[in-house]
């Protein structure tokens, strides 16, 4: 079962994920001279994004990886390239190594040994931060979606994959995606999943019932106590 860390308030839930993953990442940086961070788009960790980038760290140090991307430029208003620059890689975290997903080409398909070359590089992450939508998937692992499968394996040597979804008012028009594999996650030494509102804990305790096929209760159930779910309403 995962460990289910519930928040009175939304700054509690960011203090305390905050705290345990400079804790984590400093014990990497003591440990080997380096820590790897692997960490999510969206809206939801961006108080969290600001909080670490004032952060006294280590941070030429830190290499910072994204979990998914959608394959389209950094300027684009989706990116999560564009969103980790405005948020975290600035102030004192603007010396932290980034390395995108997104290389050129129009086929995320065929990128997809060049960028998991790269990242395996990366993999073991020390610290992996997900979020959730309101369909449960995670990353960029999504209800029925092509090559969701061969991503969903928790032995995948694999670190990226890539990721045709079924459009919906989630994914938007950029169903192309790269993501994480369940195995790179199996493989980190810790996961954090960072959800707010009553709608999503309802979709999270859904997805984690046995008989639910969503890929959040997919990975939930992979790892155990090995994630940590921060929730505030």
């Amino acid at each position: 079962m995962a460990n289910f860390l519930s928040f009175d308030s939304r700054e509690a839930m960011v203090a305390a994920i905050t705290a345990d993953t400079r804790t984590r990442l400093e014990a990497a940086l003591g440990k080997s001279g380096e820590a790897r961070w692997a960490v999510s788009g969206g809206s939801t960790p961006a108080p969290l994004f600001a909080a670490m980038a004032d952060a006294d760290m280590a941070w030429q140090n830190v290499k910072v990886a994204l979990v998914d991307e959608r394959w389209v430029e950094a300027d684009h208003a989706r990116s999560n390239t564009a969103f980790l620059r405005r948020t975290l890689l600035t102030g004192k975290a603007v010396d932290a190594a980034f390395t995108p997903m997104k290389v050129p080409g129009d086929d995320p398909f065929a990128a997809a040994s060049q960028v998991d070359a790269t990242y395996k590089a990366l993999d073991p992450f020390d610290v992996v931060l997900l979020g959730m939508g309101p369909d449960g998937h995670t990353a960029s692992l999504f209800p029925s979606a092509e090559g969701l499968e061969a991503a969903m394996q928790p032995d995948d040597a694999a670190t990226v994959r890539a990721i045709r979804a079924n459009r919906s008012d989630v994914t938007g028009d950029e169903v192309l995606r790269l993501t994480l594999t369940l195995g790179a996650l199996t493989r980190a030494g810790a996961v954090q999943l960072m959800i707010t509102g009553d709608d999503k804990k309802a979709v999270y305790d859904a997805a984690t019932d046995p008989a639910s096929n969503l890929p959040i209760g997919r990975v939930a159930r992979a790892l155990g106590d090995r994630l940590s779910v921060y929730w505030a309403a």
